[in-house]
C-alpha cells in the first residue's frame, strides 16, 4: 500500500466508477426495452455491462480520479459531500470531452489510433445512452473517493496523533 493511499484511491475510482456507470447505462437500457426479458437474461446483461465497463471505462475513471483529487486539493475540500458534488460536475464534463475526442479519433478519414479508440469507447457508449447518467455515477464515485482520501490523509493522522496521549 502506498503512503497516501494512491493505490486504493485509484482502484476505488476504477471499480466504483465503472460499476456505477455500467449499472446506470444498463438500467436505462432495461427501462427502455419493450421486450419481456427473463430475469436471468437481465442479470446476465448487468454482468455483461459491468465486465465491459471495467475494461472500456478504466482510462476515463483514472483520469477523472486524478482530476478530482487535484481539484479538491486545490480547493482544500475535505468532506465527502464536497467530493460528491464536485464529482457530479466533473464527470459529465469529462465524459463529454473524452467522448467527443473519441468520436473524432474514430473518424474513418483519420489514421487509426487503436489504443486511444479503445480508451474512449466507453465514454462514447455513455454519450449515446445519455450524458446525464454521468451525474449520479460521478456523485456516488466522488463520495467514495472523498472517503478514501480522508482515510489516508497524512495531515489528518498527524493531527490525531498529536491530540492522543502516548502510553
Amino acid at each position: 500500500m502506498t503512503r497516501r493511499g494512491s493505490l486504493i484511491y485509484y482502484l476505488t475510482a476504477w471499480i466504483f466508477g465503472c460499476f456505477f456507470m455500467s449499472a446506470l447505462v444498463w438500467g436505462k437500457d432495461m427501462s427502455g426495452s419493450t421486450e419481456n426479458l427473463l430475469r436471468i437474461r437481465s442479470v446476465f446483461g448487468l454482468l455483461f455491462f459491468c465486465f465491459y465497463g471495467f475494461i472500456l471505462g478504466a482510462a476515463t475513471a483514472f483520469l477523472g480520479a486524478f482530476l478530482l483529487r487535484r481539484t479538491m486539493k486545490a480547493l482544500k475540500c475535505k468532506t465527502a459531500w464536497h467530493w460528491a458534488i464536485a464529482g457530479a460536475f466533473l464527470t459529465p464534463a469529462l465524459v463529454a470531452l473524452v467522448g467527443r475526442l473519441g468520436r473524432h479519433w474514430n473518424d474513418p478519414g483519420l489514421p487509426r489510433l487503436t489504443l486511444l479508440a479503445i480508451a474512449t469507447y466507453g465514454t462514447q457508449i455513455v454519450l449515446e445512452a445519455g450524458w446525464w447518467l454521468a451525474i449520479p455515477a460521478g456523485a456516488a464515485t466522488g463520495y467514495f473517493l472523498g472517503r478514501v482520501q480522508r482515510a489516508f490523509d497524512p495531515a489528518q493522522h498527524a493531527a490525531l496523533g498529536a491530540t492522543q496521549p502516548s502510553a
